[in-house]
């Protein structure tokens, strides 16, 4: 009876042990999927990329937060070198404090992570998305029509982010959005195309993560112009979502939020 318990209590710490090995590992490997992407040389992104907070307090602060963060997806992009996946070249972008400045003025700095390697996003974060128009239509070429007609991607998020200075970034002529609107529930923007655009163009979705359980982002390629404007007609998050849906999808991703 006594040898029968030693060999229960040694299984017992065998599993014990296997279970903290298991926990390590795979917290080992999603720390390791969230390693930063190193930028070599600073001239690249001839922009503001450190802050006093771990986010903008101002609209310049914003508008450098997204150059930074258009200008690192698209040296990404061509550095083929650096992806992996075709799928993981969107990036996430945000600020976190920087150990190596802690003693100076600035104390954070501009932070970017390949978003389909991030688990999930965290509630009350401010966060930029950067995806390449050209690499999403790269994959879609059979789609693009000729030069004399147009087409629009449309993209939805739900919910929406929370962004500060969304009117003055669009007064400002925030980088690719034609036609945008907010709901409650969701947003919906579009940009219009006609041929394959330059590489240096990337789609932002930049704000505060708001209370919720799931975080989605999706691009549809939309011919014409008479959906865009019958979308934009719409008077619900909801019927736009439904009119999406029978076009074809370029780009999708959903993050938990916690």
């Amino acid at each position: 009876m006594k040898q029968k318990r030693t060999i229960f209590i040694i299984l017992g710490i065998c599993l014990l042990a296997g279970i903290f090995i298991l926990g390590f590992y795979q917290y080992y490997q999603e720390r390791k999927s969230q390693v930063s992407i190193q930028i070599p040389n600073n001239n690249i992104i001839d922009v503001k990329t450190t802050f006093d907070q771990n986010y903008p307090v101002s609209l310049e602060e914003t508008d450098a937060l997204q150059k930074a963060c258009a200008s690192t997806a698209t040296f990404w992009l061509m550095r083929q070198d650096l992806v992996e996946k075709p799928e993981t070249r969107e990036l996430l972008c945000f600020i976190a404090q920087d150990k190596e400045t802690i003693d100076s003025v600035d104390k954070h700095r501009t932070t970017f992570v390949q978003l389909r390697k991030t688990p999930n996003l965290q509630q009350g974060q401010y966060i930029a998305i950067a995806v390449n128009y050209s690499d999403i239509l790269q994959k879609n070429k059979s789609l693009i029509p000729s030069e004399e007609n147009t087409f629009n991607l449309c993209t939805i998020t739900k919910p929406v982010l929370i962004e500060p200075f969304r009117e003055e970034l669009l007064l400002k002529g925030q980088i690719n959005l034609n036609r945008s609107i907010v709901f409650s529930d969701g947003e919906v923007f579009c940009s219009k195309f006609s041929g394959l655009p330059d590489e240096t163009l990337n789609l932002l979705i930049s704000g505060f993560v708001p209370q919720t359980d799931l975080f989605q982002a999706k691009i549809y390629f939309v011919p014409g112009d008479k959906t865009v404007n019958d979308i934009f007609s719409q008077e619900s998050f909801t019927k736009i979502e439904e009119i999406l849906q029978s076009y074809s999808l370029l780009w999708n991703v959903e993050k938990p939020v916690i």
